[in-house]
């Protein structure tokens, strides 16, 4: 995969996802990034290679990953990032 910029938040290579879901199944992300805060995430976003893919992620309540992982950055949006504020 392509050169990731470094964020604060943790960016951790081949990460099992099958503990961040609800039913506990599927593989691997290829990176699993969890920013520190907003601006974290706004950073490595607009340092990110137009060619790495991103998928983002809440708590994995709705979301079942495949035995063959995710190919891509899984951005994981925990606490910090459940509210919506409007300016």
């Amino acid at each position: 995969m392509t050169l990731l910029p470094t964020p604060r938040g943790r960016l951790t290579p081949n990460r099992d996802l099958s503990d961040l879901t609800w039913l506990r199944v599927g593989g691997a992300a290829d990176y699993l990034f969890q920013p520190a805060d907003d601006a974290d995430l706004v950073a490595f976003l607009e340092e990110c290679p137009a060619s790495v893919q991103v998928m983002p992620m809440g708590v994995g309540s709705n979301m079942i990953v495949r035995d063959g992982g995710i190919r891509a950055v899984v951005v994981r949006l925990g606490r910090g990032f459940n509210g919506i504020e409007i300016a």
